[in-house]
């Protein structure tokens, strides 16, 4: 699993989202690196990560991720990075002093105590049609993340930049993030959680329901929730500054 260091300071982990690499969080990261000692990771089969089958299988993931990763550290998980964090967290309380879920939630689709999510039908119409065109639809979600929002033809291109940056993300390795996606419920890694805990989201998030936050609160009473307005499934993309700010306050607090 490749992962890049920069920085220097207190250690931060950061995980990215489906389909994309830690070349994602470029401006973020450069904002960040001045008082952290970054730690870049590409999940596998995604960026410089190779992929190996029943990579993204927990049992075997957050295992890798321990083995590669600092013995104490804040994380930052965006959208899928962050139910990865969580998943994380659970299972190694101690290796995580806080925990930031950037555009992420603790289950991604809708259940009937979860109504704050997405239907699963649409998870299921991106992992069919990967088969049909993966290019088309990596393009399709990119949109999906930047629908509605301030600026969103340039968190498109961006995130389109992004993407090509490094090779196309291993059919396998997008399948194995969606199902992820499906099936992961976090909501009682969230409540239980001893560290502290930020929920960044934005107000126009189409992945991601405003509501979703009082759901995750009465998970976690403790949880601080910081709503980004005009923001959309990736704020750090639009506003880099603030998001920054945001998260240096909750790691200095």
């Amino acid at each position: 699993m490749h992962i890049e260091q920069r920085g220097s300071g207190p250690d931060l982990v950061m995980l990215h989202g489906w389909s994309m690499h830690s070349g994602v969080w470029h401006e973020l990261a450069d904002r960040l690196a001045n008082r952290f000692t970054l730690h870049l990771v590409d999940l596998p089969g995604h960026g410089l990560s190779d992929w190996q089958p029943a990579a993204f299988d927990l049992d075997n993931l957050l295992p890798a991720l321990a083995d590669k990763l600092p013995q104490r550290a804040v994380w930052l998980g965006w959208s899928l990075g962050g139910l990865l964090s969580l998943a994380f967290a659970q299972q190694y309380p101690v290796r995580v002093s806080k925990l930031n879920l950037m555009a992420a939630t603790p289950r991604f689709v809708q259940g009937p105590d979860w109504p704050c999510a997405m239907q699963s039908e649409i998870f299921e119409n991106f992992a069919a049609s990967l088969d049909v065109n993966q290019q088309q639809t990596l393009q399709r979600f990119l949109m999906l993340q930047a629908k509605g929002v301030d600026n969103s033809r340039a968190t498109i291109r961006d995130l389109s930049e992004r993407l090509a940056i490094q090779h196309s993300p291993a059919p396998a390795a997008l399948h194995a993030g969606l199902d992820c996606l499906l099936k992961l419920d976090m909501r009682e890694a969230l409540a239980n959680l001893s560290c502290p805990v930020q929920l960044l989201l934005g107000t126009r998030d189409t992945l991601i329901p405003a509501a979703m936050a009082e759901y995750a609160r009465r998970l976690n009473p403790a949880l601080q929730v910081v709503m980004l307005e005009g923001l959309g499934h990736a704020p750090f993309i639009a506003q880099a500054a603030a998001c920054q700010q945001q998260i240096e306050q909750f790691i200095d607090g």
